[in-house]
């Protein structure tokens, strides 16, 4: 890979990044989809080495400072709930768990497949709510 492509793909994963982070800012989602389309493309057309399978345990450790960063300043302005937190963050932490342990067991077109299940529903959920 030329340095010029090995500047031009780092840029389109620091466009991604940027997007991301604006979008879990916003609206405390989004950001893992436009991570997780970012880096199956760089996979595909940009050379990047590495597994399908890893793209999603790299956008959960990507995921995670960007919320964290979005949280704080949630937090600091008032704009979280601790009763309504409290009541589902130990379940979904060992829901994390599972769905860690079991990725690696998995087909990726299966993990696609519920990805773009989660996606559409998603889409289709806030249109007609």
């Amino acid at each position: 890979m030329s340095v010029t492509d090995a500047k031009k793909h780092a840029g389109i994963l620091m466009l991604a990044g940027l997007s991301a982070g604006l979008l879990n800012g916003l609206l405390g989602a989004g950001g893992g989809i436009v991570m997780t389309f970012a880096l199956e493309y760089m996979i595909k057309h940009g050379g990047l080495q590495m597994e399908e399978r890893d793209i999603f345990a790299n956008v959960i450790a990507a995921t995670l400072p960007i919320s964290v960063m979005s949280a704080l300043i949630y937090g600091v302005r008032g704009n979280i709930d601790f009763s309504g937190f409290s009541v589902f963050v130990l379940p979904a932490a060992i829901g994390g768990l599972v769905g860690a342990f079991f990725l690696s067991k998995i087909s990726v077109v299966f993990l696609k497949r519920i990805f773009a299940l989660l996606v559409i529903w998603s889409g289709i959920y806030m249109i007609i709510r």
